[in-house]
């Protein structure tokens, strides 16, 4: 699905990898479009079965207030339902409002989404991935 506006579009596709899903997404996550991203994960999140949601952000051009919180909400909802929410290909925009935020080491991260399927499928992390709360040792 996609929505197309005077100054954002955004892409969502998902596909299924045994236990762990890969969520692309490709454009700008914003006011606009953060709720693609949600409507997709929604129904993620209800699926049986779903050990891990990958977020592959490598092609995210784009990432305001908006669509970090929607980004936020994604791992609390995932705390709470005991699925890891992984984010993968951090980069550009995206890299330097986590920095900014603080929130860079709050979420999992790994470079690729190969990479991040090893590691959801081996039930163990080696990311710096410290919860939503971070303290500031962690920073």
């Amino acid at each position: 699905m996609s929505v197309t506006g005077p100054r954002s579009t955004l892409k969502v596709a998902s596909t299924v990898h045994g236990a762990a899903v890969v969520v692309r997404v490709e454009g700008d996550l914003d006011a606009g479009t953060a709720h693609l991203l949600h409507d997709e994960l929604d129904g993620l999140w209800k699926s049986p079965g779903t050990s891990a949601i990958i977020l592959d952000v490598a092609e995210m051009g784009f990432c305001d207030s908006r669509g970090l919180s929607e980004l936020i909400s994604a791992l609390q909802r995932g705390q709470a339902l005991n699925v890891r929410f992984i984010l993968s290909g951090v980069q550009g925009v995206l890299r330097r409002v986590l920095t900014i935020t603080g929130l860079r080491n709050v979420f999992e991260q790994h470079p690729t989404v190969a990479e991040a399927l090893a590691h959801a499928t081996d039930g163990g992390s080696d990311s710096d991935s410290g919860g939503l709360f971070e303290t500031a040792d962690g920073r």
